[in-house]
């Protein structure tokens, strides 16, 4: 791999002596750019956990006077956390609500929400001997509504003609926590079967069936633990453990599975929502800046080959840093996880971000600042 020279410490204005000195970096650090230097945590989603912990991993071989720590506690977690001022990013698959963007607000003043990354959210299954399995929209609700019960019920049937499934009992296993992985499977419950889904949507629902477990990682256990078990979580925990990954029907009427490249033809969906309460909400799709939305998915993304169950995930942090050291470091991970880190995902089942959103995410990091 080829290297560069990278001065640190001078460009960030630290007092540690560390000007002038000279740090062999592989050179996918973007050109021009810095390491940081000192520590940074950061907590929230599981669902990103994955590619995070990679691009931390490459970052700090690149930057070895850096430590960036995380903590998959729930995307609902990782926002407390930032509001409170214990870690120095969050990271969620759900963007904050008005509630929750004013109490951060009123805590450490303006939060960027930065789309970094896109999933597909897997719908894994334990079931001995059924190593295909489709099914509709309305049959997923159905399950994970309670309605239906068993496997070999009528209308899972309908959804995999020639496939002899079992009489058993489904076992529904969803997050106990406040998840944003959960936000995005029930909107997409809501949107796709709104006759049969009646608990709503978000990080946390009254759920009408089944039993929970807090995290991706606890909910792929529970699956894997339990015949006849059926659970969501963020592809990579089904594939780790070999659990069955469900094809869902597409609104296109086609049967596709959370790849990468169907996640990829669901970004095709992306739109820009309105931003919320005026300037204290800075989004960073298509272009926007101070005022605007952050960019969404469609519930219902079109096009034959797109995932319906994808989402964006982002990082959330405050525009203002406690100092300078502090807003390089943050600014310096950022912007290797928006640039070479994207190689990264498409290995670990998740999707790049289209170049378009990439530039906007990186024009918003001007903004964080001592």
């Amino acid at each position: 791999m080829a290297v560069a020279l990278v001065a640190l410490g001078a460009r960030f204005g630290t007092d540690d002596n560390t000007s002038g000195l000279a740090l062999i970096v592989p050179s996918h650090l973007r050109p021009g750019s810095t390491c940081g230097i000192g520590t940074i945590s950061g907590a929230g989603s599981t669902f990103v956990q994955t590619i995070l912990q990679e691009w931390i991993s490459g970052y700090q071989r690149a930057c070895p006077r850096a430590t960036i720590n995380y903590q998959g506690a729930g995307s609902g977690a990782g926002i407390q956390q930032l509001t409170a001022q214990t870690v120095g990013f969050a990271a969620s698959d759900v963007v904050m609500t008005p509630t929750e963007l004013r109490s951060a607000q009123a805590h450490g003043g303006p939060v960027l929400e930065i789309p970094w990354a896109a999933g597909g959210v897997a719908v894994e299954y334990h079931l001995e001997g059924v190593h295909h399995l489709r099914l509709r929209p309305r049959t997923l609700a159905g399950i994970f509504a309670g309605t239906i019960t068993k496997w070999s019920e009528p209308a899972v049937q309908a959804d995999n003609p020639g496939t002899a499934l079992p009489a058993e009992g489904i076992q529904v296993v969803h997050r106990s926590d406040g998840s944003g992985t959960t936000a995005a499977f029930t909107r997409y419950l809501a949107a796709a079967a709104p006759s049969l889904w009646k608990a709503g949507s978000g990080k946390e629902v009254a759920w009408p069936t089944g039993q929970g477990a807090k995290g991706s990682d606890q909910v792929t256990a529970a699956v894997e633990q339990s015949e006849g078990a059926i659970g969501y979580a963020e592809v990579a925990y089904a594939k780790a453990t070999g659990l069955g990954i469900t094809q869902i029907e597409n609104p296109a009427g086609h049967f596709v599975g959370p790849s990468a490249n169907a996640v990829s033809a669901a970004l095709q969906s992306a739109t820009a929502s309105g931003g919320k309460d005026g300037d204290s909400q800075v989004g960073t799709g298509a272009g926007q800046t101070s005022g605007a939305g952050t960019t969404q998915l469609s519930p219902l993304p079109g096009g034959p080959a797109a995932y319906p169950i994808s989402t964006l995930t982002w990082v959330m942090v405050y525009t203002r840093q406690p100092d300078a050291r502090q807003a390089a470091l943050l600014s310096s991970f950022l912007t290797y996880a928006l640039g070479p880190g994207q190689v990264a995902t498409r290995p670990l089942f998740y999707a790049p971000l289209p170049p378009s959103l990439l530039a906007a995410d990186r024009a918003a990091l001007a903004r964080v600042v001592p």
